[in-house]
C-alpha cells in the first residue's frame, strides 16, 4: 500500500485521540511562522494517513486525498466536516479594518 513519506504510525495512532490531535494541529499554527488551518490539517491527514482520517472521520477518501494533494480548498462548511474528528470548528470573526 503507498504511504505518503510524511505518514508516521506511531503519531497515527496518537492523532486518534481528539485531545492529542486538537492539540497537535494548534500547535502547528502557533507562532508568525505558524500555518494556516488547511495547511496545517493537511500536514495533520499525511502523518495520520488518508485511509484511517476517512475512517476516524467517514468522509470520502476521493475527497479527502484530492484537498491533502492541494487539488481542492475548503468552503467553511467543509472545513468544520474536516475538523469534526479533532472536535475542533471554525468561527468567522468580523473586524474593522484600519
Amino acid at each position: 500500500m503507498y504511504r505518503n513519506s510524511l505518514f508516521d504510525q506511531d503519531l497515527s495512532k496518537k492523532l486518534q485521540d481528539p485531545k492529542f490531535s486538537k492539540g497537535f494541529i494548534l500547535n502547528l499554527m502557533e507562532g508568525d511562522d505558524g500555518l494556516t488551518l488547511q495547511e496545517a490539517l493537511r500536514q495533520t491527514i499525511e502523518r495520520m494517513g488518508v485511509k484511517e482520517f476517512c475512517k476516524y472521520s467517514s468522509m470520502r477518501k476521493q475527497n479527502v486525498n484530492d484537498f491533502v494533494k492541494g487539488r481542492r480548498k475548503l468552503k467553511l462548511e467543509t472545513l468544520d466536516e474536516f475538523l469534526k474528528p479533532f472536535h475542533l470548528k471554525t468561527t468567522l470573526i468580523l473586524e474593522e479594518a484600519a
